[in-house]
């Protein structure tokens, strides 16, 4: 495995998520090949990974994995430092760029309640402050990912309970669960998209996104071997989206906006974090 902070990979991923044939005309492919990827504003630092190399604000830090030609960013974030925001909006939807902007995020990452492209309906539970927006689903999606006054945690579906969290979603599968790798072997056999998921471990957590298509195994499986040898403990990595659904955004230290995914395209429900001096 190779492992850098603020690290370079190849310029092919940083193009649109459209296909552009020999008569001219834009098409859609499916799985995504490509995401959206830059920096706003634009042209001012080049690439995403390379904007990477600004100063990200105290307490976030930007890890790059690559293994086997399966790159991931991961976001540390120190939990000290920041909080965990929900933001959903049913049926109108909020975009990424947005839901930084108008709630002073550092990070957005998601998102979630995918069951087909540009889907604003929530499918299962998405609380918010304390306001049930869609109820949860008992035949959806096994976790439920969630925030009160300890934090950020995971729960199995079966164990929630409306009191639990003040502000809770829906997500899966659970890539880990309870330290193990919880998705079977048949994965690899279904098409790589572009993934978007959060880990809680001790001490930190992580929101990540793919930096190219990938297998939610082989995902599992680089994330479950870096957590290891950085000897972290992190019981719990939950899926939040794939394809072009998944979208990370970054504030840098200097107010620029880094993206990877589409940052105008509407979402029924995104996770923030935001500088608890804020």
């Amino acid at each position: 495995m190779r492992i850098a902070v603020i690290g370079l990979l190849c310029a092919s991923l940083m193009t649109s998520c459209t296909d552009t044939p020999a008569g001219g005309a834009s098409v859609a492919t499916f799985p995504a090949e490509n995401l959206p990827s830059g920096v706003q504003p634009d042209g001012r630092l080049g690439d995403f990974l390379s904007a990477l190399s600004e100063p990200l604000p105290t307490g976030l830090r930007a890890i790059i994995i690559d293994q086997e030609g399966h790159p991931l960013l991961l976001l540390e974030l120190d939990p000290q430092r920041f909080e965990p925001v929900f933001i959903g909006a049913v049926n109108t939807g909020i975009s990424a760029q947005e839901a930084l902007d108008a709630n002073n995020l550092s990070v957005v990452i998601g998102s979630s309640f995918v069951t087909e492209l540009h889907s604003l309906q929530p499918v299962g539970l998405l609380k918010i402050n304390g306001t049930t927006l869609s109820p949860l689903e008992t035949y959806g999606y096994t976790r439920v990912l969630g925030v009160n006054e300890q934090g950020m945690s995971v729960v199995h579906k079966r164990d929630y309970q409306p009191t639990l969290f003040h502000s809770a979603l829906q997500a899966g599968p659970g890539i880990i669960e309870q330290s193990q790798l919880d998705i079977s072997e048949q994965d690899l056999q279904r098409p790589k998209y572009f993934r978007s998921f959060v880990a809680i471990c001790e001490n930190r957590w992580l929101a990540g996104i793919s930096l190219g298509p990938a297998n939610l195994r082989t995902l599992g499986q680089t994330l479950l071997e870096f957590i290891r040898e950085s000897d972290w403990q992190c019981p719990e990595v939950v899926n939040l989206a794939g394809d072009r659904e998944a979208v990370a955004l970054i504030r840098t230290a200097s107010n620029l906006t880094l993206f990877h995914g589409d940052p105008a395209s509407r979402k029924a429900g995104l996770l923030g974090f935001r500088s608890r001096s804020n």
